[in-house]
């Protein structure tokens, strides 16, 4: 999906996340962050923890594969977070 795509189906269903917070536009440092940036030419999916500084959990090519990927995270973070 596109990020246009994911950011609809966050929204429609109303996904939480808990304390994380989505950046979706860079990469950030910042604490308690999942991200998803297209960033020299690759998508990267990462996140944060509570000290800052990130890690890089999986680079693709394409932006579609990048946010289903990323919804698959962000998905286990509700559940998480719900359960």
């Amino acid at each position: 999906m596109t990020k246009t795509e994911f950011l609809k189906k966050y929204e429609a269903e109303k996904l939480d996340i808990g304390e994380y917070i989505l950046v979706l536009d860079d990469i950030t440092d910042e604490s308690l962050v999942l991200g998803c940036a297209h960033d020299q030419g690759i998508w990267k999916v990462y996140e944060t923890r509570e000290r800052g500084g990130h890690f890089i959990m999986k680079e693709l090519d394409n932006e579609n594969d990048a946010f289903d990927y990323f919804y698959q995270i962000v998905l286990s973070h509700h559940k998480r977070t719900n359960n």
